[in-house]
This record gives C-alpha cells, sequence and structure tokens, in this order.
C-alpha cells in the first residue's frame, strides 16, 4: 500500500473576526494567507506537524510559554480560528485514496481543493476520510479549526441535564482546557493538530486496519495470537504472511493464509512470559504481519506483543501467570498542558523516575490525553502496567444519541489500537463520574452512565474479552468511593472516610507541597515569593499555610490539602517553607502507604492483606503551578517523590507506631528471604546508639508480617530515633528504614553533622559524624541545576552508615553539593571532568 506523510509544508494562520465561526470562504485563501499588522496575524510557517497552535506561536516567540510561570496571559487563542494549509503534490492520483488525520482537536471543518470533505467534532478519535475523489497533481489541503470555547459557550442542554450536565460535557473536547485544575491560571483551551496526517492509496495490496488477540492458556504452556485484519486493493496471487520474534529474533511462529476473509491464528509452545518489572523479565515478541502479490512484499505492520496471564480473582485480587500481583505506582496526567503533541523525551523521562520509583503500575487518568503508540511500546519493554481509562471525567454526562455514538467510537477505536500491549492491565469507564453524583447529586440518576455501564463495557466485551472492566474510578461499595469495596480516592484531608485505614484499592491519593525552590523561582517573582512582612505562622486571622500570593499559582484549593505542616517548624524563608510543605507531604506518604504496603492491622498479623495496591495521585505536573504532582513541570523530584520510592521499596522494612511499635516485612518481590532484623534506638542529643534489638526472620514472596515489637525496649524518650536494618543469612543489608515516635517540630537536629563526600566507581558516598536529617542532594554544571537525579535524595543518614548514591540524570561533570536540613554548611565534591 502506498502511503504519502503530509507532516511538512504546513502554514497556519489566525483567522479575522469576520471569517471566524462561519463556513470558511475557500475562494479567499490567498487573501486570508496574507500578513497581518500583528504579531498573532501573521502566517506561520511551521517545520513540521503534528503541531499545535500554542506549540507554534510559542516557538515563533509570539506568545510566553504558560506553563513557564503557570499563568496564562493569552486566552485570546482559545476564542479565535484558526486555518492549517499545506500544498503537496502527487505522482498521480487515480484510484482509491484515504486521508487519515491522528489526532484533531477539536472542531475542525476540513477542505481538499476547494471542497468541504469532512467536519470532525472529537478530540479523542482520528479522523479517517475514504473514497477521496477530488485528488489532483496539485493539491491544497485546509484545516479549518473553530473556536471550541465559543462552541461549547453555544451550546444548550435538554432541559432534563439542566443544572447536571455542564456544556463541556456535552462535547467531545479536551475537558482540562475548559478549567485550571492542572493549569496553567486561567484555562487554556489547545487547538490544532496533534497527530500524523498521511494520505494512502490502496490501489495496491495492503494492509488497512490490523488487530491482534493474545492468550495465554491457563497452564501457562500455550500462547496464541488471533489477528484480524482488513486489506485494502487487489490483484492476483495474493498472500498475507505473518510471524512471531523473540526478542533475540529467533522465529517462534509463522502463519500463511491466501482467504484474506479468514482471521489467521499463531501458536507458540512454552512461550517466554511477560512480567511486570517487580515479577520478572518483560519478555516480548515481534509481531510482524506481511502483505504479498506474487513474491513482492506490498505492506508491512509490526507490533509489540507478550504472552502473560492476569486473572482477576477476587475484589482487586490479581493473579499474573499464576503468582500474586499487587499494584504500586501513580497516577499520568497530561503531560504538558499547551499541547497533546506526544513528547518522546518528555514521556521517557517520566517513565525512567517510574522506574526508579519501584512502580510497577501507571493509570492513565481520564482527563489526560491519546498517548501514542510509542508510550504503550516503551511500557510493554519497561514492565510497567497500564490502568487505561476512557476519557470520562468527574462530570455527568449527555446520553443523546450522537453522544453516545462518538463515545462508542472512540472505545471502539482504544480497545482495538492498545489490546495487543501486555501492559495494558484494565479498562476502566472513566474518572468519578459516579463520585460526582454523590457529591453533586446524592441519590440522582448519573447521567451518562449509559456510556460507561452499557456502551463501553459492551465494546470491551466484543473486542477485548480476557481483561477486566472497571466501571468507573472509584466504584464499588455503599457508595462510589467507599473503601471497603472496589477502589477508592484518598481524600481523607477533606472527608471522613469509614473504612479508610486498610482500603482494597486506592487509585488516588493525595497532598499538595510545592516544588523545588529552583523551580519556584521560576514560578514567582521574589516579591510574590516571600513578599515583604509575612510571617509563615497560622493564626485564627491568617489561616493559610503560605503567603496569598502563592494562590495565584495554585488551583483547586491546595492550601487546604497538603500534609501535617503541624508538625514542622513554622518557616522563616522560602527555602524552609518549601522544605515545610514538602516534608509534611513526604510524612504523610510515608505513613499511609506503608501502612498500605503492609495491608493490614497486627491484629490481623496472621490473615491475607486487605489492600491490594495503591496509585498516588499524582505523578506529574503538567504546568510550573503548586500542585499535587511529587514531579514538577520540568520532571524535577522532590521529596515527596523519593518518599513514595523507599515506601515502594520491594522488600519494606517498616514500624507501625501505634499503642505498641511493631516492626514490619513487606515483601513484593519473588523471593524468600531469611535472615535478621537489627532495630536501633540513636540518642539525637547524645549522638549515639543507646539501645538495640535483633529478630530472626523469614518472609515468603507477597507476605507482609510482623517480625516483632519494641517492647523489650520498655520506656525511652520520646527523642531517640528508630533506625531499622534488614539483613539476610550472609550478612547482605537488604533493607533500611529510619523512623520517628514524635513530631519533628519537638525534635532538635545537629547543625554540624560534617557530611563527608567522595566519588567511588561514578558513584556518590555520603557519611557524616552527627545525625543528618533530610540530606539534599543538588548538581550544578556550570550554574544549570536543572536535569540532575539522584538514585535517592532527602534521605536521613545515621553516623556509622557509609550511603551510596548513583548519579543519573544528563549531567556527566559538574559539582554535587550536600547539605542536611538543619545544618548551617553544606559539602561539595567534584562528579567527572571538570
Amino acid at each position: 500500500m502506498k502511503r504519502i506523510n503530509l507532516d511538512e509544508n504546513w502554514k497556519l494562520k489566525r483567522l479575522e473576526e469576520s471569517q471566524q465561526n462561519s463556513r470558511f470562504n475557500i475562494d479567499r485563501l490567498d487573501e486570508i494567507l496574507t500578513e497581518g499588522s500583528l504579531p498573532r496575524d501573521c502566517v506561520l510557517q511551521l517545520k513540521t506537524i503534528p503541531c499545535q497552535v500554542h506549540d507554534a506561536l510559542i516557538e515563533r516567540g509570539i506568545i510566553e510559554n504558560p506553563n513557564i510561570k503557570g499563568r496564562n496571559n493569552d486566552c485570546w487563542i482559545g476564542e479565535s480560528d484558526w486555518i492549517y494549509v499545506c500544498d503537496f503534490s502527487l505522482d498521480e492520483w487515480q484510484g482509491e485514496w484515504t486521508l487519515h488525520f491522528g489526532g484533531l482537536d477539536t472542531f475542525a471543518d476540513i477542505y481538499l481543493n476547494g471542497r468541504l470533505i469532512a467536519q470532525h467534532n472529537d478530540a479523542f478519535l482520528p479522523c479517517i476520510i475514504t473514497k477521496l475523489d477530488n485528488l489532483r497533481l496539485q493539491n491544497t489541503l485546509v484545516l479549518h479549526f473553530k473556536s471550541a470555547r465559543k462552541i461549547v459557550n453555544s451550546i444548550s442542554g435538554l432541559e432534563k441535564y439542566q443544572g447536571k450536565v455542564p456544556a463541556i460535557s456535552m462535547a467531545r473536547v479536551f475537558r482540562s482546557g475548559f478549567h485550571e485544575y492542572c493549569g496553567p491560571i486561567p484555562e487554556l483551551i489547545r487547538v490544532g493538530i496533534y497527530g500524523h496526517v498521511t494520505l494512502e492509496q490502496s490501489g495496491t495490496f495492503g494492509i488497512e486496519e490490523l488487530e491482534a488477540e493474545v492468550v495465554l492458556s491457563g497452564d501457562l504452556m500455550r500462547g496464541t495470537v488471533s489477528l484480524q485484519g482488513t486489506y485494502a486493493g487487489n490483484g492476483k496471487d495474493l498472500r498475507i504472511v505473518a510471524s512471531l520474534k523473540d526478542d533475540e529474533g529467533n522465529i517462534a511462529a509463522v502463519c500463511e493464509q491466501r482467504e484474506l476473509s479468514q482471521d489467521m491464528v499463531l501458536h507458540v509452545e512454552n512461550p517466554r512470559l511477560w512480567w511486570p518489572r517487580t515479577h520478572g523479565a518483560a519478555n516480548l515478541y515481534t509481531l510482524e504481519v506481511s502483505a504479498f502479490c506474487g513474491d513482492s512484499c506490498q505492506d508491512v505492520v509490526r507490533r509489540t506483543i507478550g504472552f502473560r496471564r492476569i486473572d482477576k480473582v477476587g475484589d482487586f485480587d490479581f493473579i499474573l501467570n499464576g503468582r500474586p500481583l499487587k499494584l504500586w505506582g501513580a497516577n499520568l496526567t497530561h503531560m504538558d498542558t499547551v499541547s497533546g503533541c506526544y513528547n518522546a523525551l518528555r514521556a521517557g523521562e517520566l517513565l525512567e523516575l517510574a522506574e526508579l520509583g519501584n512502580f510497577n503500575c501507571l493509570r492513565v487518568w481520564g482527563e489526560g490525553e491519546i498517548l501514542a503508540d510509542e508510550f504503550y511500546e516503551q511500557c510493554d519493554r519497561r514492565g510497567i502496567l497500564l490502568w487505561q481509562d476512557f476519557y470520562l471525567c468527574y462530570s455527568m454526562y449527555s446520553e443523546e444519541q450522537e453522544f453516545l455514538e462518538l463515545c462508542r467510537r472512540e472505545a471502539e477505536s482504544l480497545v482495538s489500537r492498545l489490546k495487543h500491549h501486555p501492559s495494558v492491565l484494565l479498562w476502566c469507564g472513566g474518572n468519578e463520574m459516579l463520585l460526582s453524583r454523590d457529591y453533586d447529586h446524592p441519590g440522582e440518576y448519573c447521567w451518562g452512565e449509559k456510556i460507561f455501564g452499557e456502551i463501553f463495557p459492551s465494546v470491551c466485551a466484543e473486542l477485548d474479552p480476557g481483561r477486566y472492566y472497571h466501571e468507573s474510578s472509584p466504584a464499588g461499595g455503599l457508595f462510589a468511593n467507599d473503601p471497603r469495596e472496589g477502589d477508592t480516592h484518598g481524600y481523607t484531608h477533606l472527608w471522613y472516610v469509614p473504612g479508610s485505614y486498610y482500603p482494597v484499592f486506592l487509585s488516588e491519593n493525595c497532598r499538595v507541597s510545592a516544588p523545588p525552590l529552583r523551580t519556584m523561582q521560576i514560578m514567582m517573582t521574589p516579591g510574590e515569593l516571600w513578599p515583604e512582612g509575612y510571617t509563615n505562622i497560622m493564626t485564627k486571622k491568617q489561616r493559610l499555610c503560605w503567603p496569598e500570593t502563592w494562590n495565584q499559582h495554585n488551583t483547586n484549593n491546595g492550601a487546604v490539602k497538603v500534609g501535617p505542616v503541624e508538625n514542622y517548624l513554622d518557616a522563616e524563608d522560602p527555602a524552609s517553607l518549601i522544605y515545610r510543605l514538602g516534608a509534611a507531604h513526604a510524612n504523610y506518604i510515608k505513613r499511609d502507604v506503608e501502612r498500605f504496603r503492609r495491608g493490614k492491622p497486627v491484629s490481623q498479623a496472621e490473615g491475607p492483606r486487605l489492600t491490594k495496591g495503591h496509585l498516588l495521585w499524582k505523578f506529574n505536573n503538567n504546568s510550573n503551578i503548586i500542585s499535587y504532582g511529587i514531579v514538577d513541570y520540568f520532571n524535577e523530584p522532590g521529596m515527596a517523590y523519593y518518599a513514595l520510592r523507599n515506601a515502594y521499596s520491594p522488600l519494606l522494612v517498616s514500624f507501625s507506631v501505634e499503642d505498641e511499635i511493631h516492626v514490619w516485612l513487606t515483601n513484593d518481590t519473588q523471593e524468600h528471604y531469611s535472615g535478621s532484623v537489627v532495630v536501633k534506638l540513636f540518642n539525637l542529643p547524645e549522638n549515639k546508639f543507646a539501645e538495640e534489638m535483633e529478630f530472626p526472620f523469614s518472609v515468603q514472596p507477597d507476605q507482609s508480617i510482623p517480625v516483632g515489637n519494641l517492647n523489650g525496649f520498655l520506656q525511652f524518650r520520646r527523642e531517640h530515633v528508630l533506625v531499622a536494618y534488614v539483613f539476610d543469612r550472609a550478612d547482605k543489608m537488604l533493607a533500611r528504614n529510619v523512623d520517628y515516635v514524635d513530631i519533628e517540630r519537638h525534635l532538635i537536629f545537629p547543625e554540624d553533622a560534617g557530611i563527608e563526600l567522595d566519588i567511588k566507581d561514578g558513584d556518590l558516598m555520603l557519611a557524616c559524624n552527627k545525625f543528618a536529617r533530610s540530606v539534599e542532594l543538588i548538581g550544578d554544571e556550570d550554574g544549570e541545576r536543572f536535569g540532575w537525579m539522584f538514585e535517592d535524595n532527602y534521605f536521613d543518614l545515621v553516623p556509622g552508615e557509609v550511603k551510596r548514591v548513583k548519579i543519573l540524570g544528563r549531567h556527566k561533570k559538574g559539582t554535587i553539593c550536600a547539605k542536611p536540613y538543619y545544618s548551617k554548611t553544606e559539602s561539595s565534591i567534584c562528579f567527572g571532568k571538570t
């Protein structure tokens, strides 16, 4: 099949007010494509598409990137109509042609050589126009994007929807653009082409569509790949050849077929199994399907597939390839608010952080964006499971037939495209639809339930019957957010929720903190960062935990969603306020996620784990604002990220500090471990270990057990620090944890911890002579402090320990500084060749 890429030679132009929201006059194209008197009205020559309007205006310097400071000063973009124009030539134009747009956002009239050939109205669907009959040797393609804001504002729903279904939920737009929950402030409405554009000629034999269903038998001994193809073109001696190769290039199965109307099936005996990264190797196969006319190959399509079997045997109780599966990860939101164009570099950095953070699962949030095939292939290769939402969000929705049909087509498109990926764990109807009903209209019918209660599950049952479908997140129990059944969203900062101590599954759980200081200095002016006369003391008259100016860089009332800031000292400057918020966020994660990992109270120590998984809200900030993300807009991880990484340690030692203190081991590896746990009391004022206890242990995979209590210490002052070390039988340290029995506000840490630094085999080595609280590592290469990455950061260091930290990120040389938060001085060392 002949495919022509139309990603180049595009122009972009804003339409004058008189030409907007009406049928585009194609006869005036030359007049329209003249330079305007204002920069916003110039003709933009695009280097390539995908490219949305904000991308082009930022690249040309016409607007500032609103995400840098988290402020959107250019709402006029979403209020305007825009045209994209592409001139292209063909060597021949006869035959049957199809025009394919990978992604259009959102309302577009499409013209080819002066004729209106299609109208598009769904940001989540590709636009495919078949049987073009007006192609020439020289062609002009025009897309007229109409203002989504104006169209949405013009929607008036039926009386039954009034006060319940907002206008944005009666159109298939990128909903996050119509509010500022993810930033920037105010709302930012995208517009333009976010996918590739191709022209296909089907006169020759080729593959139009290919779906692959991958099944692993119950005994794990036989893998089957069923192929459903749609083929174009004709001729004599046509055949389809399908083959499977393992990662080493060995042929695992081959199938040839000449009856093109029939499905093809490949069988693999004793296949290499695909495992998530916490369980084993992510073994993959390459599926290659070729269309031959005689001996000539006319077309080739490739897919990556993996053989794994996931069975749901209870309430969010999954068995993967015969082994128990607990899920630990975070919610991935759209990566950049200004553009839906897939950024492979940005996505790769986030996936690296997910791996470093001990994640085995990411949730693709229902208010996010369509992600490229490359993203799913990367998750396949990295062994990261995906909770995949359909694109519905906190709202009720229209149930009119045209809207229902759009949602059905979206689901069919998404499931058909992604179902062969072993990384896709489950399908979910969307985000918080039932929860929005419970909060805003309790006891009433949830408009839109026909979509996620009937349409989506029927599509999944037909196209992907082997994968679990979950109707909405959260859902289950006596109310949508009931922690005792199904999944829950952990908003315990605002609500008292019975059963939240050991929920079945947390698909969201959040607190808010500020990004690192270097990021905040980009976000705010010095006067905003610390207003003159500001004091960080919460009183009856000053309830905010941060300056009022910070609210201008925060959304969703984040000041009431912080961690336990009351446990930390009042701040004296921006750095100490960022620490206070970050330490509170990290402490919340440590306390809650370690408890969820244990999964049960000590009173039920012999029973099964009640909590089956935890996905933090949220992984990444998509604009430079103060928000929930543990990774900021520049992909810089903060204190909360490293707290989550440690709480997700595959072999976790933790303390439950209650009426008694118990030491727990939680084993989510596939290994059996035995040895001893040594718990020491460190006396902070005297800077020395006071007492210690040792407990033997033996812990199986998927087991969480208390190995002992600390009653043997009798009573001890709360200024002591708990330190636990886990050793195997060969005295190799397997795990470590530092914990406290008092709030930090009451503790006094050394101001002269004396950090000693060394570089050994490319790694950073650290030691101290006094207890070092929250050691922060910062790199600097000629003033560039972004793009550094450390295996661990913001950690506590105890005298007598030597900590080894891998130096990651894009920098190969520079200066690395280490400073405990309470120390007056920092230590530094040169890294690499300077």
